[in-house]
């Protein structure tokens, strides 16, 4: 990579770290502030799951149980921002092809996978529980694909091969700097 092209992703590797960063202290500040208006509560899941016959009342634990579900793919999404604040913060220091950015990648996709597979899991969880607690409604299982769950598993599946081919191209780098 000749010096121009260096500067060019440092440039922009140091705003998508600056990004990455505000990202991971905004989400969990609006999450809270989310619940300290109310939008965590019974009322909004039964908004959120307004698709299916839920109890007129859903308990309590059912309730905190569904949230900690979904705090649990919240954090999955940490993660990958994590990540990927790790990867930028490496080019940001003008290393751009070595085992610890094949590493980053990697990690990246399989995060990615992972919140695609969770997503699927956790509806589908999710719902059972909700319904679970009908006394005179349909009790529903319900498996969905959405477009963002496919999009998660390619996109990762993509990121991990990515920093798997990366990796060798870094090894073959570190070898023939070995030769010179």
């Amino acid at each position: 990579m000749n010096a121009y092209q260096l500067r060019r992703v440092t440039r922009l590797a140091r705003v998508l770290h600056v990004v990455s960063t505000l990202t991971m202290i905004l989400m969990p500040a609006f999450l809270i502030y989310s619940a300290f208006i109310g939008l965590a509560g019974e009322t909004a899941l039964q908004r959120e799951y307004d698709d299916y016959v839920l109890p007129e009342v859903i308990p309590t634990w059912t309730v905190i149980v569904v949230r900690l579900i979904q705090m649990l793919g919240f954090a999955l999404i940490l993660y990958v921002l994590w990540q990927m604040r790790q990867l930028f913060a490496l080019y940001t220091g003008g290393e751009t092809l070595s085992q610890r950015c094949a590493d980053r990648i990697r990690r990246c996709g399989q995060g990615l996978v992972t919140i695609g597979a969770f997503g699927i899991l956790s509806n589908t969880l999710i719902v059972l529980l909700l319904t679970t607690v009908n006394v005179t409604g349909p009790q529903t299982l319900v498996v969905t694909f959405s477009e963002g769950d496919v999009g998660f598993f390619l996109g990762g599946g993509l990121m991990v091969v990515i920093g798997w081919v990366m990796g060798e191209a870094a090894r073959i780098a570190e070898d023939n700097r070995g030769f010179v």
